[in-house]
């Protein structure tokens, strides 16, 4: 059996108007809201604006969503780091290269202490990855965190808009035992990447599965209403007994339940 979850903030009003932000001072109510739903866990959202005061990012806060994951059911399994796409790791300087490191560790001794999984790292947008200095930087930083992922049994998913055949040589070269891959079904899309070729690729490093939907070369839609190949993430999912993270980052408007549950049975039923 499959096990779905949710990225943070779908289920709930946009946080000041942002498409995709970490709420802010209301995020213990999305539990609630998951859990209605069965959905199985959230996708925790770490984003640069206020980021000190995201509780995943302090014990305080650890120990309260803990205690809302125990009273729900609800888990935190990954985390989103949209931080390292505000600020891009490849644009780091050697002083910035200490605070963004400083970050990551932080994040992955507080997931595992949730008992999670993933880490999902952007490089997408602004953090897209260009050139060769920009693939020896953020393979270095990576590389920094083998031990403390392995001890950790955390994974560093990296999300990416790079051609298949690049990304699979990227992956070949980062030497830490927990780098995986976040495959996005919406940014395939958007991107014209084909699934087949990707499962081909790295399909057996995949940990962490966005489902989303978007035009070739356009923003998100509802799913089915865009080209993503969600039939053939469905059935690997199935066919592969995927075992890893699965999180609907679907399109959302101001109907933020009845979108979402529109677009699960739609999945569901694929």
């Amino acid at each position: 059996m499959i096990n779905y979850g949710i990225m943070q903030g779908r289920l709930m009003p946009c946080f000041k108007f942002q498409y995709q932000a970490h709420p802010v001072g209301y995020w213990q109510e999305e539990f609630e809201l998951a859990k209605k739903l069965n959905l199985k866990y959230i996708e925790f959202i770490v984003d640069s604006y206020l980021y000190t005061f995201n509780p995943i990012t302090n014990k305080k806060g650890v120990k309260e969503i803990q205690k809302i994951v125990n009273s729900t059911g609800v888990k935190v399994n990954s985390i989103c780091a949209d931080i390292f796409m505000q600020w891009p790791i490849k644009k780091m300087d050697p002083r910035e290269a200490n605070h963004y490191g400083a970050i990551l560790e932080t994040l992955i001794i507080n997931l595992a202490k949730l008992g999670g999984s993933d880490i999902v790292i952007p490089f997408v947008d602004n953090s897209s990855l260009k050139n060769n200095e920009d693939f020896n930087l953020v393979t270095s930083f990576l590389e920094d965190f083998d031990q403390l992922c392995f001890k950790s049994n955390i994974n560093l998913s990296l999300e990416t808009d790079l051609k298949p055949p690049v990304f699979c040589d990227f992956l070949s070269r980062i030497k830490n035992r927990k780098v995986r891959v976040n495959y996005d079904s919406g940014n395939s899309a958007s991107l014209g990447y084909k699934f087949e070729e990707e499962i081909k690729l790295y399909g057996e490093k995949i940990s962490n599965i966005h489902i989303k939907d978007r035009r070739f070369k356009s923003g998100p839609v509802t799913l089915g209403d865009g080209d993503a190949e969600l039939k053939k993430v469905k059935n690997f999912l199935v066919s592969k007994n995927y075992d890893g993270i699965v999180i609907f980052q679907a399109f959302r408007d101001d109907n933020q339940i009845e979108t979402f549950e529109k677009q699960y049975l739609y999945f569901l039923e694929l």
